[in-house]
């Protein structure tokens, strides 16, 4: 059985790719999710930071995560002494019938296609001389490109609103990325980069989700057209409909529900966190009351219903139930919701 571990759909850019290896090895697996960056530390001022790792050994390939999260999920205990807790980051693959364990998107690649080189994309290449210049390429797009990656992330690329000013190094790193593309459909004829679709394009795809969901213009023509092909693949596709339906959420939502409010973030139970991905803020649930109130708006209460209860509940008067939620929801309210109000 194949197993792959990724992080939070609407978060990691590296398990985008992970997934869209996947399927277009069209090959069976058992997907595992764990949750990315929740904040581990609490500064002197208050402000919750995210990670104990320091920045000289943070992973850059592929999304950093801690071990132990894997772990809860390996019920058949093949992660803990693997490279897998040396170097904690997803998306990794398992293959519980070899053992083996890659941790790394290129690898993923290059062990699916040894092991079912008949199935799906031969996304390594099935030559010698194409196996090298895809690997050629694959090392630029996943080593050279980290202010795009870095400073113009996939995360903010799928949310609704992008941010409006985007970082002059991603933006530069987005046309190399265009004028190495327009190259290289010019010598492999195309339809993708080396010709037939390979790990180059899975690479690319995040990149190019990036560049169009932040509004970065493509002015060569074959390299938009090539950017919507991508984009428009049923592996990549699928995997942003799914990525984006978070959102949908939201919007599915009556405004100013208490369903509507706390659809902005995730939440926690064991760390007592909320956290808005949009603006990346997090917020901590201090009390009892807190967590019920936030329990029975996820399970759908309105906030009269959510009142009732917590009154019954706590056996108090529903006039000072009704102003605890009101007090929290209202404290919970996207900033931009309470603006417009």
């Amino acid at each position: 059985m194949l197993i792959l571990y990724v992080g939070d759909l609407h978060f990691s850019g590296w398990s985008m790719r992970g997934r869209i290896i996947l399927r277009e090895k069209q090959i069976s697996f058992e997907e595992r999710r764990i949750e990315l960056d929740w904040p581990t530390t609490e500064t002197p001022e208050g402000v919750l930071t995210v990670g104990d790792v320091i920045e000289e050994r943070e992973a850059h390939i592929g999304c950093q995560c801690a071990f132990t999260d894997l772990q809860a999920l390996d019920t058949e205990g093949l992660l803990a002494g693997s490279v897998a807790e040396l170097l904690p980051r997803v998306p990794i693959l398992v293959d519980t019938d070899t053992r083996a364990i890659a941790a790394d998107v290129v690898s993923i690649a290059e062990y699916l296609d040894d092991i079912a080189s008949a199935s799906g994309a031969a996304l390594t290449g099935s030559t010698a001389a194409q196996r090298a210049r895809i690997r050629t390429l694959s090392a630029w797009a996943s080593h050279d490109l980290s202010l795009l990656i870095d400073d113009a992330p996939y995360a903010k690329s799928i949310r609704p609103q992008p941010p409006s000013e985007l970082d002059a190094g991603a933006v530069e790193q987005a046309r190399w990325v265009c004028d190495t593309v327009a190259a290289l459909l010019d010598s492999s004829g195309g339809p993708f980069v080396v010709g037939d679709f390979s790990l180059v394009d899975v690479l690319l795809s995040t990149c190019f989700q990036q560049i169009t969901g932040l509004g970065i213009g493509i002015t060569d023509r074959r390299v938009a057209e090539y950017a919507h092909r991508l984009l428009q693949r049923p592996s990549v596709r699928d995997h942003l409909d799914e990525a984006t339906a978070i959102y949908r959420a939201i919007e599915a939502a009556e405004f100013g529900s208490p369903q509507w409010i706390l659809r902005h973030y995730r939440y926690n139970r064991e760390l007592k966190l909320l956290h808005d991905w949009q603006t990346d803020t997090c917020v901590s649930v201090r009390n009892m009351t807190a967590e019920r109130i936030i329990d029975l708006a996820y399970a759908g209460y309105d906030l009269d219903a959510i009142a009732a209860s917590l009154a019954g509940e706590y056996r108090v008067p529903l006039k000072r139930a009704t102003a605890d939620v009101h007090s929290l929801l209202e404290r919970l309210t996207p900033a931009k919701a309470r603006r417009a109000a």
